[in-house]
């Protein structure tokens, strides 16, 4: 214990001092620490989800390709499609069907005229049997189809009824608690606090839950799964996603945090805690050459390998203890932030532990890493390794290490925001800035339309008002329709159709929304009702090099193409835009689409929550007699599309702050390090002639050389991963040239502040006293 104690003084004593450099490296690895392990804690509880299930590697839920654009997928089927899989299927174990209802009413429970929040799931017979749930008391009839007979939970039970007997209770008036059950795990898709029996009738929906059997062939299975059609709604094209997938692949938030978004961030925190460990471990190391006397002095005076190493080793574990505490402190400040983004459910003396854990991981390898350096240097003998030391390959490394980190990060970064930009200013193809409607409103009878054209254009804040009388909006676009053409101009044989959407438009529709023309005319009202225009990907689809002019056959009449306009991203930028035409529609059709729509708008810059306001003074008040009503913004709806964008930008703007500032920290230790190291060079040459301006350009050459080596890198890679990045979008930025020589410059400026104010100090010194102290 006494030795333990003065290995603890003695690395006080070293840590002060280099305090500067200390300093710097419990920053630097406090940052990449705190980076690291809320990463790493968001990533494995995305990855969580469904795990604990005893077969849980062999359950798959059943999906089908969506053939609507909204979604990826679907996993909600007619409820027979589960017992004719497991009757088809011989690699099917087990299957079950289950329901998780998620609609407000089914989100609440009634006891007693008490309205109880609560998680309701229908389940049939295998349920238990597959979710390890078992009956702690009572009866299996809550899983007869049709019965009014419910099961709770243990937990729940004790929540709502304290120690009596839950069974034989009624909730909801007429369902009766027949069983206690165990519940699952909160961090599941199918958690629940009741379990209903599904309704006795075949529509029911349901998701398809299969157990395969160990050893199957997973590709000769999901063949004959794409190829199996059940003649059940929608259940075409199957497919399986594992269950522990399942949580970040088909979200039940549709606005959730795509799962790629937290693997980059999670790679990104790896990335600097690697740096920050690099760059403590290249410090640490260097101050051996300082330390030279000391340590060949311990050794002549008996010390022996192994007590060096304790010693180091204290010293060492020190600063990684204090970086823990300065991060703890800083996931202290920033833990609420970070948990509003990220949706994680845990309470936090769970998060902490985690947390905890993580940073020990990193710790207890980077000892690992330590202890097997100073084992290197002792083979080779201390005295040695600090000559081979001098040759700064080691410190160069690291600097260039620093470097492709931080050009990267800014790079990508960089791309991103461009991209950004690009999507909200002209690359979606339409305009939806200061843009609104007063939708989704049934008229009551006596409605006038046009009093309520002539009040919305009274209004200040109004800049154009158009009637969209059965028209839809394109953000949110709420219903167009979609069909197939099998006859067109130039058709190749090898085609038989093509499917295409069709969406009914006006001139003023046109204008409102800014349709970009890129070929032909647009509509007008003179034209008559077979004119349409096409968007790109309609051209496309046709192969047509001169579409203006050509026909195709809808239904039993041609169509002629007047007009090519851009592909509208209405959908999500990452989403393709179907083959589309837009026409005006006929009286008779006119009759026919949806009647819920009453006026859309411009507004003035920064005039919404205004606007806003007196519409809905006005529905109410004026007596306009409409009885449900929706006021949207086209600019924050675009904006849900694109949130995943946005808070991957603010999670790589906290990460770049971070790796800028370790990048910078360690390029002040490391040529604080060096001109330490180099005091008596610096003095020699000044003594034969050297000016300050020669040992600052000598420096200069020297990390410029660095810098050019690290942006090489960096911007190989930076450029191959924001290809493959820009190819999820329909539309793409470019990435100009200006933006690698900005990055350069900026960093070469970066570099010449750091280097220089270091070199300066150490040049303007007397050579004579450093000399002597030499």
């Amino acid at each position: 214990m006494g030795l333990f104690l003065h290995y603890i003084k003695l690395a006080i004593r070293n840590m002060w001092r280099s305090k500067s450099q200390t300093l710097i490296s419990m920053i630097g690895l406090a940052l990449g620490l705190t980076c690291f392990s809320v990463a790493m804690l968001w990533l494995v509880y995305e990855m969580s989800f469904d795990s604990s299930y005893k077969n849980s590697k062999r359950m798959y839920v059943i999906a089908a390709k969506e053939g609507w654009p909204y979604y990826e997928y679907i996993n909600s089927f007619y409820r027979p499609l589960t017992s004719k899989l497991k009757e088809t299927f011989p690699e099917i174990v087990n299957a079950t069907a289950l329901y998780p209802l998620t609609s407000p009413q089914d989100r609440e429970v009634n006891i007693d005229e008490m309205k109880i929040p609560a998680s309701i799931i229908w389940a049939d017979s295998s349920f238990c049997k597959m979710f390890d749930v078992r009956i702690i008391e009572g009866s299996s009839d809550f899983l007869i189809p049709g019965i009014q007979k419910i099961a709770i939970t243990h937990e729940k039970a004790r929540q709502i009824f304290g120690n009596e007997n839950p069974i034989g209770k009624r909730i909801n008036g007429n369902e009766e608690i027949c069983a206690i059950v165990s519940g699952m795990s909160k961090r599941s898709n199918y958690s629940f606090d009741f379990i209903r029996p599904f309704p006795d009738s075949e529509k029911s929906f349901s998701k398809t839950v299969i157990e395969l059997l160990p050893g199957i062939n997973m590709e000769s299975f999901k063949k004959k799964l794409s190829e199996y059609d059940p003649k059940i709604y929608r259940a075409k094209n199957l497919s399986i996603i594992p269950i522990t997938k399942l949580h970040y692949t088909i979200p039940v938030n549709k606005t959730a945090i795509p799962f790629k978004i937290i693997l980059i961030f999670a790679v990104c925190g790896l990335l600097i805690i690697i740096s920050s460990l690099f760059n403590y471990l290249t410090l640490f190391v260097s101050r051996f050459s300082i330390r030279q006397k000391e340590l060949s002095l311990r050794r002549v005076f008996g010390a022996t390998g192994g007590s060096l190493q304790a010693m180091l080793s204290v010293e060492f574990m020190l600063t990684m203890l204090s970086a823990v505490a300065l991060g703890w402190t800083l996931i202290q400040l920033l833990h609420n932030p970070f948990l509003k983004i990220s949706a994680i459910s845990m309470n936090m003396s769970a998060i902490y532990r985690e947390l905890l854990m993580y940073a020990g991981s990193v710790i207890l390898i980077s000892l690992f890493l330590f202890r097997f350096m100073l084992f290197l240097f002792q083979r080779r003998s201390m005295d040695a390794s600090i000559r081979r030391s001098n040759k700064n390959v080691i410190r160069k490394i690291s600097v260039i290490a620093q470097l492709v980190i931080s050009i990267g990060f800014v790079f990508c970064v960089s791309v991103m925001m461009k991209q950004m930009h690009f999507l909200q200013h002209g690359g979606v193809g339409f305009s939806y800035k200061n843009r609104g409607s007063l939708s989704g409103a049934w008229r009551e009878e006596g409605f006038d339309g046009n009093v309520l054209m002539n009040k919305l254009k009274q209004f200040p804040e109004v800049v154009e008002v158009l009637d969209a009388e059965r028209l839809i909006n394109l953000v949110p676009q709420q219903v167009s329709g979609e069909g197939a053409t099998y006859s067109w101009d130039d058709k190749p044989a090898d085609i038989e159709y093509i499917d295409i959407e069709y969406m009914y438009v006006s001139p003023e529709y046109l204008a409102f929304y800014e349709f970009q023309l890129i070929a032909g005319e647009m509509l007008t009202n003179a034209d008559p009702y077979s004119m349409v225009l096409l968007n790109e990907s309609a051209v496309k689809a046709f192969g047509w090099h001169d579409p203006v002019g050509k026909t195709f056959k809808i239904g039993s009449g041609d169509v002629t193409v007047k007009g090519v306009v851009r592909d509208t991203n209405n959908k999500g930028p990452s989403l393709p835009v179907n083959p589309t035409y837009y026409y005006k529609a006929t009286p008779s059709e006119f009759l026919n689409i949806s009647d819920n729509h009453f006026a859309m708008f411009k507004y003035r810059e920064g005039m919404w929550q205004s606007l806003k306001e007196k519409i809905e003074m006005m529905v109410k008040n004026d007596g306009l007699n409409i009885n449900r009503f929706e006021i949207v913004n086209a600019e924050e709806k675009y904006d849900i599309y694109i949130k995943s964008e946005k808070v991957l930008l603010k999670l790589l703007y906290c990460v770049l702050a971070v790796c800028l500032l370790i990048c910078v920290f360690g390029l002040v230790a490391l040529v604080s390090q060096t001109c330490a190291e180099r005091r008596k060079s610096i003095a020699i040459r000044k003594i034969n002639g050297a000016n300050i301006e020669n040992i600052l350009v000598m420096f200069a050459k020297e990390y410029l050389l660095l810098l050019t080596i690290g942006a090489a890198v960096a911007f190989t890679a930076g450029y191959f991963i924001m290809q493959r990045w820009l190819e999820n979008y329909v539309r793409q930025t470019t990435i100009p040239l200006w933006m690698y020589v900005a990055i350069i410059f900026a960093m070469a400026l970066v570099i010449v502040l750091c280097v220089g104010w270091q070199v300066y100090r150490v040049s303007v010194e007397n050579p004579a006293k450093v000399i002597k102290s030499e």
